[in-house]
Formats: structure tokens, C-alpha cells, sequence
């Protein structure tokens, strides 16, 4: 196995040089035309080994040519999320010691500590300052990732090398990818779900990925048959809005093999509308940021079972706990526990992993899971506080905390209601500082200011405290 994720790709290139690895409306890049531009690139980042360089960018053929460059001069790259806010992006490059920026157009706009290095001019990169004061990264270290903001401030989960090939290891063999396949990469690969299925395993075996900016229902079909996609991968409300989509308009002639779901539940009636019309059934699957992310799968080689998370990922151990760590009997719902090499290194800031967030070797995900006498988990609830929309997580307390720095606002509550849509709508009541003025325009106006696009509530009510 490689010792790096750079390594597996520059094998990939030695064995498969003319091989499409990424192909997009605008055109197609070999593996040897990525190596070779991604061999450039490092020598203008001129990256110190531990060196941490941020990465802003939506889904673009670029993005994995900047990623690689980072990791093959020894650094680790803190992927950041484009529908953040430029206060979230800061306070994540804050917290990772990030100097420098790769990033595109008007999102350089939101880099506020750190030098933003442009993918329009990458010459001028040469004349960025590497501060030499930086946060020591582990010498495995390859990605950070910032999630688990239970408590109000999102930490930076830290995915060596080791943890993410053998995720991506494991997702070759659970969705069976081969050199012939066409990932759809409508996932962002800011997103650990993106980044491992959509283009780590990809690039292990030589298959081509089709990065898509921006999901769109009805573009991402029409791109994944004009590209000849085989795998899709998304949320569930994605797969919902392409089944509206598909019942609208009929579904074109494709070549599809396998579709994939994750992030949230994926409602069962969504589920067997979509292999009606399309012909193949949508394989649930779960995963966290700090476990590589894919823990459980309903992998190619067994039945699917619509409504379960599947099996254990090959190589991940899962696992139903009570709370004292004893493992529960099938059919009992207790909190689910994943190892395996997937399993990331500790949090930024940290020595290493925290005792709190294990039971032993066991890593606790803060859900509440069952497993049948066959070994298939379902998913019962959550044990921490968040909910998610669209796929991604929002933490309450997170939310909370930015909005509550304004001095108009005395406190922020945040719940979720269910949106067949987007899994969760976001709920906002707002309690007026003594004396304030704040209408729900100038809540709106300061939640987009604030907050990640994802975050944004739906509904919003503002009272004053009562005397």
C-alpha cells in the first residue's frame, strides 16, 4: 500500500499515464498531465514539510491538482467549505495556524487572516510569505477538516495519510470501482463524504471523476449521461430533487451502475421511487468526518436493505455501547462505536484524540444505532446536538454562539423542523437585548453575513424579553 495519498496517485500515473482522470464540459486531464501539473505546482508552493495550506474552492478540475500539490511537498490541507461565511472561514484558519489560501474569484473576498493565493494567477505564488510560525502538524497528517461544533466552536479533525487511503481502500472494494468507472463528483470535496468517495478512490484505481461545481438536479443528469457517469453519490435531498426532476421530464438513456447515499436517512419511499425510474437501487451508507468518514455501506456484493445503514465498511469494526462502553444485544439501541484505520489522529489544538470521545479503542459518533442478528445497522437518533440540512451538520450551540455576539441580541435558540426537501429546515427564535431594535430583515441580513449558506434559518421569530 502507499505511504501517501500523493504516492498512490503517482503510481496511478506510472501505471495508467493516459488514462482520463478528470473530465468536465470544458475538457479532460490525463493522469500524467495531472502528475506533471501537480509536480509544478508544488515547486511554485514551495510547501515546508508540516506546513498547513487552506483550500477554498467549489468542485473544480483545479482543486485536486492544488490538494496533491500540498501533500506532495509535505503539507496537509485545511479544506474549507465555499458556502461559509467569511467569519467561519477565518475562525477555522485561526484555529489551524493557516498562512496561506489557495482559492478562486470572489472567493478570495473571505480570506481575512491569510494570504489568499489565487488559482487565476498562479505564478504570484511564489512571492507569498510562508510564516514560519505555524501550528506543528503530525507527520502523518494530510487533511483537516473542521466538524463536531457540539459545543459552539467547530473543531479541526485531523485525517493522516494512513486514515484516508484505507478509506478509500475500502470504498474500491464495498462499491466494487474500477478503472472503467465515471464518478460523479457532485458531493463538495470540501466535504470528507466528497473528497474520499468522489476522488481519493477514484484516483486509486484509475477511474475518472466529473467534478460539478454546483449541484443542480436536472444539470448533474444531463452531465452525468452526456459524460457517461457509472456512479452517483449524494445526499438525500439530492436524490429527492433528482427524482422530482426525473418525473418531470421522463429519465434519459444512462449509464449508471451504482448510486450511493449518505449524510443523513434516506427516506424509504425516495429510495424506490428513484430505482423505478432509474433502474438501480440507491445503497445507503454512514459515516463521520473524524472516521475517514464511511463506517457502514450496503455494499455491492450483498442485498441491499432500503432503510439500513449496512454493513460494516471493509476493514471498520462497528459496534452498538451503552454508556458505559458494554456492547448491547441485537435490536437494542445504544450509541454507535466504529474502529479500524480509518479512525482519525485527535483534533487541532490537541496532543492527540480525546478519552471523551471513546470507549476504549472504540470511537463514539454521538448516534444512536440498532444491529440485526445479520449484522445490518439502522440508525435510531442522535446523542449529540446537531440535526442536518442538505447533508451537512448544524450545530444549535455553533449558531447560537455567532449570533449572540451581536450586542442587540440577548439570546439565540436553534431547532430544526422536518423539510421532506432538505431532511431539516432551520428554526430561529431571537430574544431582543434590553432596549434593541432588530427586525427580521436585519436577522436575516446578519445570519448571511455570519453564517454558511447551509445554516441560514427558515423561519425566524423575534421577541423582546419580557420585564
Amino acid at each position: 500500500m502507499p505511504s501517501s495519498l500523493s504516492a498512490a496517485l503517482g503510481e496511478t500515473a506510472r501505471n495508467a499515464r493516459e488514462a482520463t482522470a478528470i473530465r468536465s464540459a470544458d475538457g479532460a486531464l490525463s493522469y500524467g498531465e495531472v502528475a506533471d501539473r501537480v509536480e509544478e505546482l508544488s515547486q511554485i508552493l514551495r510547501v515546508e514539510r508540516g506546513e498547513r495550506i487552506g483550500i477554498l474552492l467549489p468542485n473544480l478540475p483545479q482543486l485536486p491538482l492544488a490538494f496533491h500539490a500540498i501533500l506532495t511537498g509535505g503539507g496537509s490541507a485545511v479544506l474549507l467549505n465555499p458556502l461559509s461565511s467569511g467569519r467561519e472561514i477565518d475562525e477555522h484558519l485561526r484555529d489551524a495556524g493557516v498562512r496561506r489560501v489557495i482559492t478562486a474569484g470572489t472567493l478570495a473576498d473571505r480570506v481575512g487572516v491569510a494570504a489568499p493565493l489565487r488559482l487565476e494567477d498562479p505564478g504570484s505564488w511564489r512571492d507569498a510569505p510562508a510564516d514560519a510560525e505555524r501550528t506543528e502538524a503530525g507527520k502523518d497528517e494530510a487533511v483537516v477538516i473542521h466538524t463536531s461544533a457540539m459545543a459552539g466552536r467547530a473543531r479541526g479533525a485531523r485525517l493522516s495519510h494512513a486514515n484516508l487511503i484505507a478509506n478509500a481502500r475500502s470504498t474500491v472494494e464495498a462499491m466494487q470501482l474500477s478503472a472503467d468507472d465515471v464518478v460523479i463528483a457532485a458531493l463538495p470535496w470540501a466535504h470528507l463524504f466528497g473528497l474520499t468517495v468522489t476522488l481519493n478512490a477514484p484516483l486509486t484505481v484509475g477511474a475518472t471523476t466529473v467534478p460539478i461545481a454546483r449541484f443542480h438536479p436536472a444539470r448533474t443528469v444531463d452531465a452525468a449521461v452526456a459524460l457517461g457517469g457509472t456512479v452517483m453519490v449524494g445526499v438525500p435531498a439530492m436524490y429527492a430533487t433528482m427524482v422530482a426532476v426525473a418525473e418531470r421530464r421522463g429519465v434519459p438513456e444512462n449509464s449508471l451502475r451504482v448510486a450511493i447515499c449518505g449524510g443523513a436517512p434516506l427516506p424509504a419511499p425516495v429510495a424506490r421511487r428513484f430505482e423505478t425510474l432509474f433502474g438501480i437501487p440507491v445503497r445507503q451508507g454512514y459515516g463521520l468526518t473524524e472516521a475517514g468518514p464511511v463506517c457502514l455501506f450496503n455494499r455491492i456484493d450483498r442485498p441491499n436493505r432500503i432503510g439500513t445503514l449496512g454493513l460494516p465498511f471493509p476493514g471498520v469494526d462497528a459496534s452498538v455501547r451503552d454508556t458505559a462502553g458494554g456492547e448491547m444485544d441485537p435490536g437494542e439501541v445504544g450509541e454507535l462505536c466504529v474502529r479500524g484505520p480509518n479512525v482519525f489522529l485527535g483534533y487541532t489544538g490537541d496532543s492527540g484524540q480525546r478519552p471523551e470521545d471513546f470507549h476504549g479503542d472504540w470511537l463514539r459518533t454521538g448516534d444512536l444505532a440498532s444491529v440485526d442478528r445479520e449484522g445490518y445497522f439502522r440508525y435510531r437518533g442522535v446523542l449529540k446536538s446537531m440535526f442536518t440540512r442538505s447533508g451537512f451538520n448544524v450545530y444549535p450551540n455553533e449558531v447560537a454562539r455567532a449570533l449572540e455576539e451581536d450586542p442587540r441580541i440577548e439570546a439565540a435558540r436553534i431547532c430544526a423542523a422536518p423539510d421532506a426537501e432538505r431532511e431539516n429546515e432551520v428554526v430561529l427564535f431571537l430574544t431582543r437585548a434590553p432596549g434593541a431594535t432588530l427586525s427580521e430583515e436585519e436577522v436575516r441580513a446578519l445570519c448571511k453575513e455570519r453564517l454558511a449558506t447551509y445554516k441560514q434559518p427558515g423561519r425566524i421569530f423575534v421577541e423582546s424579553r419580557r420585564a
